[in-house]
C-alpha cells in the first residue's frame, strides 16, 4: 500500500504547501483546517494511485518498477478500490469545507484525473509541466484563500510552488527518459535530457531569485533571505546527475528529501515567528 500511495514522495510537500499557505494568510485555525489537510492527503494519494493504474503496462517494462501494479505485488482491482475510497474521502471533505473553496477543489481533482486519463496530459510536452506545477500550487492556494483573499503575497507563494512543481516533473521525466522515449511525447522526450537538466537548474535559480527579491522588498519577510543560499542543496543533485548516469536514477528522491527538510525548516521558523511576539 505504501508503494502505491507514495505519500512520502510528494504528499508531505503538498501538506507543507497547504499549511504554509494557511500560515501566510495569518489564519486563526479552526475545524476547517484538519479537514483541509485530510483533503490534501486523500486527493493527492488518489492522484498517485490512478497514475499508477494508467502507467501499469509501461512500468512493467522496467527491471525494478516502483509501481506495485507493474510487478504484480498488487492487483489493479485493489488499486481501483483504494482510489475509490480516497476519492470518496476527498469528496466528503469538499462537502464539509467552505463552499468558497469548491471550484479550486474541483480543479484539483480535474487536474489529477486528466493528467493520467482522458486528456493524458503527461504525454503532452509543455502541458505536462503546467499540470505538475498546478499540483502544489493549487494546494498552497487553497490554504491561503481558506483564511485570506488572494493578494500579492499569496500570488508570489503560488507562483513559487508552481515553479517547484514543474521542477518535480522535469526530474521525473529525466529519470524515466529511457522508458518513456518510445511511448511518450512529454517535455523531456521532446527537448532532450541535457536541455531538461539546464531548464531544471534555471527554474530553481528563478525561484530563489524571486524569494530573495520578495524577502528584501516586502516588510516582515526578511527572515526568508538566509534560506536562499540553501537553494544550492537542491541544485547539487541535478548537477551530479548530469555527470553520473547511475545517480540519475536517484537524484529525484534526493531533491525531494532535501526539499522536505528545507520546507519544514522554513515552516518551523515562520510558525515560531507567527505565534510569538515577532509580528506584534
Amino acid at each position: 500500500m505504501k508503494r502505491l500511495i507514495r505519500f512520502e514522495a510528494y504528499g508531505i510537500l503538498f501538506v507543507i504547501a497547504g499549511i504554509f499557505g494557511a500560515l501566510l494568510a495569518a489564519g486563526r485555525f479552526d475545524l476547517s483546517f484538519p479537514l483541509f489537510l485530510i483533503f490534501i492527503a486523500a486527493s493527492s494519494a488518489f492522484g498517485f494511485v490512478i497514475n499508477d493504474i494508467s502507467d501499469m503496462a509501461l512500468d512493467a517494462r522496467s527491471a525494478k518498477p516502483r509501481n506495485p501494479l507493474a510487478d504484480g505485488s498488487m492487483t489493479c482491482r485493489t488499486a481501483k478500490i483504494v482510489s475509490a475510497v480516497l476519492l470518496s474521502i476527498s469528496l466528503v471533505c469538499m462537502a464539509l469545507l467552505p463552499s468558497s473553496l469548491l471550484l479550486i477543489e474541483l480543479i484539483v481533482l480535474f487536474v489529477f484525473i486528466t493528467y493520467s486519463f482522458w486528456i493524458e496530459v503527461k504525454n503532452i510536452a509543455g502541458l505536462d509541466l503546467v499540470y505538475h506545477a498546478l499540483f502544489p500550487a493549487l494546494y498552497g492556494l487553497l490554504g491561503y484563500v481558506l483564511y485570506h483573499p488572494l493578494d500579492l503575497t499569496g500570488i508570489v507563494y503560488v507562483v513559487l510552488l508552481g515553479i517547484f512543481g514543474a521542477v518535480g516533473e522535469l526530474g521525473n521525466e529525466i529519470r524515466d527518459l529511457e522508458k518513456d522515449r518510445t511511448e511518450r511525447k512529454n517535455t523531456v522526450v521532446i527537448i532532450g535530457e541535457r536541455a531538461a537538466f539546464f531548464l531544471t537548474i534555471a527554474f530553481m535559480a528563478c525561484a530563489f531569485c524571486i524569494i530573495a527579491v520578495f524577502a528584501i522588498s516586502e516588510p516582515g519577510f526578511f527572515w526568508l533571505l538566509p534560506f536562499v543560499p540553501f537553494g544550492l542543496f537542491l541544485v547539487h543533485p541535478v548537477v551530479k546527475a548530469m555527470k553520473d548516469p547511475v545517480y540519475k536514477m536517484q537524484f529525484v528522491d534526493a531533491i525531494n528529501n532535501r526539499a522536505i527538510v528545507l520546507a519544514a525548516a522554513m515552516l518551523v521558523v515562520y510558525g515560531f515567528m507567527r505565534f510569538t511576539s515577532f509580528f506584534t
